[in-house]
């Protein structure tokens, strides 16, 4: 019986650890001034970014600097919003009315999984700045 108790006990245990790291997580990038903070988020799939202070701000998600297959999206200006990222991969972003002073941003969703087909973007100017953060973080992990 004793037994029976204590692989009845490592399973439930293990179960709950195995439960608890399923757990999504929320992380909050802040707009301050001209920049994001922190211009580099890196988090796990299913995990959710919530953009805060968004006064005179937007989150414009850019066609050919997220993942192949994911939808590109634009935020209302001035809005708080939140987006949940599956899928792996890095995620540029830039502030439409800011881009020029460098307002922008990276999610790196688990593996860098687009890595090479971010450096084969020809990409100047604040964005450009951005985008070579964001290659840097990769090659860092």
């Amino acid at each position: 019986m004793k037994t029976i108790k204590s692989i009845f006990t490592a399973l439930l245990l293990s179960g709950l650890l195995a439960a608890g790291s399923a757990i999504a997580a929320d992380h909050t990038v802040t707009a301050r001034a001209l920049a994001f903070d922190p211009v580099v988020i890196k988090i796990a799939p299913g995990d959710t970014v919530y953009w805060d202070n968004m006064a005179t701000h937007n989150v414009n998600m850019m066609e050919g600097l997220i993942p192949e297959g994911t939808e590109a999206f634009t935020s209302a200006m001035s809005e708080n919003i939140n987006r949940t990222f599956d899928k792996e991969g890095i995620y540029i972003y830039q502030c439409d009315p800011h881009i020029g002073a460098g307002m922008g941003g990276v999610v790196i969703v688990g593996e860098p999984t687009n890595l090479d087909a971010i450096k084969s973007q020809d990409v100047k100017g604040g964005l450009g700045r951005v985008v070579d953060e964001a290659i840097e973080a990769a090659e860092a992990m």
